[in-house]
């Protein structure tokens, strides 16, 4: 009798714990039905692979939120605004909660003379980025995807293609401002300002009434790290009914932080919301405030972060697997629930039925 080795041994053991045990040759039956069950599962599977190929080379962008804990890191405010008014009769002033107080020649702001209406090109452009701020929501958040991967150029308004007739009509206040995390009002108004022990005085008393026009256009205002990225009030224009009408926009900023795939360090795009109140000041109807544009923010004690990451191998995988037993298990059980249907439904055929021949009679 030949020895049983233990290599034999070992293979009949785990032979044992097959849990996928085979069926006979013989036992087997095909059939059409089955056939072409099995190729549209293939099918389903092939196309079901596919997508979930393409799903995992994507990326996958996740927001996380905590409470924030940088009260110390300043900030920039980019600001780029046209008014109707002559730069020699408006003012522009910074003010901030812990009494400290600036107008745009220390704050590093430039104003220079320019023109309120657009060149064709620039018209074109700022249609084109209103319509799709209009899609998304102009007064909210806005995608914080668009900053994974910016188009600078995009997102900045070009330069006029052709010169724009006429003199200058209005101002053009740009510029970055260095701000620290605490509330503040950042203001435009008619006359230069003075600034004094309790704060600051506007002479808007010196500025003719008719030169008064508030009418302004926001080509860009955001408290980003970089002029990058597209903001809630960009492209925003105002057209002022009245001279002494005020404009007041509560902003409320809220401290993101974006992270795309290989970029090493974070962009701090510190996203916010905005609230517009138009007013119309007259003193004698009891309406008080000075005629002019205000930008009065805030920041929320909550920091988002947007990170993008690759999808999970594992999870992919564990996907894969799914798809292909659910569909071979799905697709059996419904082909089984069919074959029984049919045979249950179908109607007997002529081999089965009672013959109607006559019978011969019974011999007497």
């Amino acid at each position: 009798m030949r020895r049983v080795t233990k290599r034999e041994r070992v293979t009949e053991v785990i032979s044992k714990l097959d849990a996928f045990p085979k069926t006979l040759e013989d036992a087997k039956e095909t059939s059409s039905s089955g056939g072409a069950a099995t190729v549209c599962a293939a099918v389903l599977i092939l196309v079901l692979v596919g997508s979930e190929v393409l799903y995992y080379t994507g990326t996958e962008v996740r927001y996380e939120y905590e409470v924030d804990r940088e009260f110390k890191r300043d900030m920039k405010m980019w600001l780029d605004i046209t008014v109707a008014m002559k730069c020699g009769h408006l003012g522009a002033d910074y003010v901030d909660v812990a009494g400290n107080s600036s107008d745009e020649t220390t704050r590093g702001l430039v104003m220079e003379s320019s023109h309120f209406d657009l060149a064709p090109n620039q018209k074109a452009w700022l249609a084109k980025y209103q319509k799709g701020k209009a899609a998304t929501g102009s007064r909210g958040l806005d995608s914080l995807q668009r900053f994974l991967r910016v188009d600078r150029e995009a997102m900045l308004m070009p330069k006029a293609s052709t010169p724009i007739e006429g003199d200058h009509d209005a101002c053009r206040i740009h510029g970055t401002i260095p701000i620290a995390k605490v509330a503040a009002n950042f203001h435009i108004t008619a006359g230069k300002s003075i600034h004094h022990a309790r704060g600051h005085a506007h002479l808007a008393h010196v500025v003719p009434p008719h030169e008064v026009n508030f009418s302004h256009r926001i080509d860009r205002l955001s408290f980003s790290d970089e002029e990058v990225g597209g903001h809630t009030l960009d492209g925003d224009v105002q057209v002022a009914d009245e001279r002494t009408t005020m404009y007041q926009y509560f902003i409320k900023v809220v401290p993101t932080s974006t992270q795309a795939l290989g970029q090493k360090q974070p962009f701090f795009a510190n996203q916010y919301s905005v609230t517009e109140q138009k007013t119309v000041v007259n003193h004698k109807r009891g309406s008080g405030g000075l005629p002019g544009i205000y930008f009065k923010y805030d920041l929320e004690p909550l920091t988002v972060r947007v990170v993008e990451v690759r999808r999970s191998f594992v999870r992919f995988l564990v996907r894969l697997c799914g798809i292909a037993g659910g569909v071979f298990a799905t697709s059996g059980m419904l082909h089984q629930t069919i074959s029984s249907l049919v045979v249950t439904f179908k109607p007997p055929t002529g081999s089965n039925l009672p013959s109607s021949s006559p019978q011969k009679a019974p011999p007497k």
